[in-house]
């Protein structure tokens, strides 16, 4: 499952403990039969889930799945909210999200111990209003570390743009990476650039060989592709992701780059 399609899951708290000055584990490896998350405010641990290893500090934010064995050492004391979730809709049976990393590093430290610092002032409560509140916490935390992985997948994906000598046409590309799957105006774009949109297509073009659309229908056809093979969802749904108001019109898109339409893409190449 990508980091994208991660943004839409809705998580239902289960439980929430806060320790101010955790010391010592008291189990040093141990599985859990629903999600669980360490969000560290102080201090640090190692752990290792399934093929991921590190150092967990202030700020990170480790998961670990149902079923998984959660081994964790202890480096120095720690302030730790321990959390356990399911994800809303889930059932028994349901094959568990991927996630692109079983560690995230939150970039909006600011808002992420806001988070923190109503969970531990609410970690006591036992109303319905103060568990309806953490799980709010605990949603938003979960879209801080969406954010950070989908941050990641762009760097990877960055590395892959092509380069030019004009600098602003590079900084264009980025932006373009960055809002491809989402409607906009190009003409806000070239606004922000300080050109004119003839002005911007025709230095886009020089610098990369591509107008501004078609690098853009590139990238929309390339994600369109992928869902095509990995998920189940309808083309619509493939069409709202990838940035187009629907299925017919991304499937016209799709024909004419791909050569084929997406429902024979995608029966010819899954397996």
């Amino acid at each position: 499952m990508d980091a994208q399609s991660l943004w839409d899951r809705q998580l239902m708290l289960d439980y929430h403990f806060y320790f101010e000055s955790k010391e010592q584990f008291e189990m040093q490896a141990d599985t859990y039969p629903v999600w669980v998350l360490f969000a560290v405010e102080m201090g640090k641990f190692r752990y290792r889930i399934d093929a991921e290893s590190g150092e967990a500090s202030a700020g990170e934010l480790i998961f670990c799945p149902p079923g998984s064995t959660f081994h964790r050492e202890m480096v120095s004391t720690l302030g730790l909210h321990y959390i356990g979730f399911k994800f809303v809709g889930s059932e028994p049976l349901e094959t568990r999200p991927t996630l692109p990393s079983v560690k995230s590093h939150p970039t909006d430290g600011k808002r992420l111990f806001s988070d923190f610092a109503y969970m531990r002032k609410l970690h006591l409560a036992g109303d319905a209003r103060s568990f309806h509140r953490k799980q709010m916490m605990l949603n938003d935390i979960w879209q801080l570390a969406c954010e950070d992985w989908e941050d990641g997948a762009l760097k990877d994906q960055l590395e892959d743009i092509p380069v030019s000598e004009d600098e602003l046409m590079n900084r264009a590309t980025e932006w373009l990476y960055r809002h491809a799957y989402a409607p906009f105006g190009m003409n806000d774009l070239s606004g922000q650039l300080g050109l004119s949109p003839v002005q911007f297509t025709r230095r886009f073009r020089k610098a990369f060989r591509l107008t501004p659309s078609e690098f853009v229908r590139t990238l929309r056809v390339r994600k369109a592709a992928e869902l095509l093979l990995v998920t189940d969802m309808t083309l619509d749904q493939i069409a709202d992701r990838c940035g187009y108001e629907n299925g017919f019109y991304l499937s016209l898109v799709f024909a004419k780059s791909m050569g084929m339409r997406p429902s024979k893409y995608r029966e010819m190449n899954r397996v």
